[in-house]
């Protein structure tokens, strides 16, 4: 008589070995058209005699064990709980993400209009800009087990434990380590001023009340179409539903005890955005973030001081600055992960190695993808320290350049308080026909003549314009 499958194989928390061993029988047809379900109750010493005494069984089920993953054991398992805003979903092999954003038309006045009556056919642009985010994670996770545990974990019923522990073993690694990267890659943007600072003055004096009041004020500004929350300037509007408002594990017991638990009208004290925590704004696992980003040699040794590129430790200082935050709204796509789905049967890649000499298995996690943030995603970080820029230097001071050569690459750097923008904007304040781009790179024209009054160009600060630095470039 044929059997019915008795377990699903989507969302599925197993409680014990007999649900666990089930689920696995059915999922594999080898396993399926020739062992028996155990029944709850009963022992499963028989079935794992049958299983481990087969090389084709027992193949079978050390196969499935790479397949259950995280809707079958979910009773340890830690998730990121940043993961509904980070992960965006999977990608082919070999695409690239890119991010396209147009920003509102143009407006024009319809009566001034009527004067150019052919105007209608010129052709009006679109304000496109869009950003490419590279494949830049590749990690993989890996933890061994023996046939000597497998038929042992049989004998003495522990089937589910010894499975429970190799898959939240490769699990809970990648979680970790996505959370760990997320929340280093916020706390970069906020330090190099692209998250818009909000100072909330005599934070020590203010109610909590008040406080929250504030925060909920800029989540309300946010609804509106607005240039002043992403670094591109995009007029962007973020809805309540799409913000998500992080705090730290510290003041979320605050806002909980003093706001909430004291307001009669619960609602309105609530955040409409979505309330998110951290353990820190602060706080990392150093340790584990340079090895996730350590350059390692041809051996895979990793090579002591040197990362990978776009990672810098988090400094002492830096920690100081960012213990002073107290709250960070992020719009849903501000962080841009994704993953590759990388086979058929699963969007992590699982693999395992037999190795016959030692009767050992391999079992492998591999997680390949981006990650990466927007610069057209609105946010807005609340400190307790003013936003300032206190100056502008510009290195090289001087230099003298030949007319051949035409180029000279111009650096800035910005002294900041209080995580304001430390972006500038280039301008030739002397010099006829040299230009500047946003990167720094002056280029002279080779009619250009030598011996001229030297050409001067300025770094203006975006958040501050009476900042300034300036560098003076002779043509020889």
């Amino acid at each position: 008589m044929p059997r019915v499958k008795e377990v699903s194989a989507e969302n599925l928390a197993v409680k014990n070995s007999v649900e666990l061993l089930s689920y696995i029988i059915n999922q594999d047809p080898v396993l399926y058209d020739n062992i028996d379900l155990p029944v709850q109750g009963e022992s499963i010493k028989p079935i794992g005699k049958i299983i481990m005494s087969n090389p084709a069984y027992k193949n079978a089920f050390l196969n499935t064990v790479n397949l259950i993953g995280l809707t079958v054991i979910t009773r340890n398992h830690w998730e990121n709980p940043w993961k509904k805003f980070t992960d965006k979903g999977r990608i082919s092999y070999g695409q690239q993400v890119r991010e396209i954003i147009v920003d509102i038309a143009n407006v024009y006045d319809y009566n001034e209009m009527l004067k150019n009556e052919c105007d209608f056919v010129k052709t009006e642009v679109p304000n496109v800009l869009s950003y490419l985010h590279e494949v830049n994670y590749q990690k993989f996770y890996k933890t061994t087990t023996s046939d000597e545990q497998m038929a042992m974990a049989f004998e003495s019923e522990n089937l589910f434990t010894l499975i429970d522990q190799i898959v939240n073993s490769l699990y809970e690694g990648m979680e970790y380590d996505s959370y760990q990267a997320n929340k280093y890659m916020l706390a970069r943007r906020i330090l190099s001023g692209t998250v818009t600072p909000y100072y909330i003055e005599d934070f020590e004096t203010k109610t909590d009340r008040d406080i929250v009041s504030e925060i909920k004020s800029i989540s309300s500004d946010m609804t509106f179409r607005s240039p002043d929350f992403n670094p591109a300037g995009v007029k962007k509007a973020t809805s309540y539903d799409d913000q998500f408002v992080i705090v730290s594990t510290k003041f979320d017991a605050r806002f909980k005890t003093n706001v909430l638990a004291t307001s009669y009208f619960r609602d309105d004290a609530d955040m409409k955005a979505r309330l998110e925590l951290c353990d820190g704004f602060g706080k990392f696992d150093e340790q584990r973030l340079n090895m996730l980003f350590a350059k390692r040699d041809d051996n895979g040794d990793i090579i002591e001081g040197e990362y990978v590129a776009g990672y810098e430790p988090i400094t002492e200082e830096e920690k100081g600055l960012l213990n002073k935050i107290v709250a960070v709204i992020v719009g849903y796509d501000f962080f841009q992960d994704y993953y590759y789905g990388m086979d058929n049967m699963s969007p992590d890649k699982k693999t395992e190695f037999f190795n016959p000499q030692t009767l050992k298995r391999n079992h492998f996690l591999h997680q390949w993808g981006t990650l990466s943030t927007s610069p057209f995603e609105n946010a807005c970080v609340f400190s307790t320290e003013a936003p300032t820029v206190t100056g502008v230097t510009v290195t090289p001071k001087t230099s003298t350049v030949s007319a051949l050569v035409g180029k000279v690459q111009l650096y800035a750097e910005v002294e900041t308080t209080g995580f304001a923008n430390q972006a500038v904007m280039w301008s030739v304040t002397k010099g006829e026909g040299v230009t500047v781009n946003q990167s720094g790179l002056v280029t002279i024209p080779k009619d250009f003549t030598p011996g001229a009054d030297a050409i001067q160009i300025t770094a203006t600060s975006i958040y501050d314009n009476s900042k300034k630095g300036t560098a003076s470039i002779t043509v020889a």
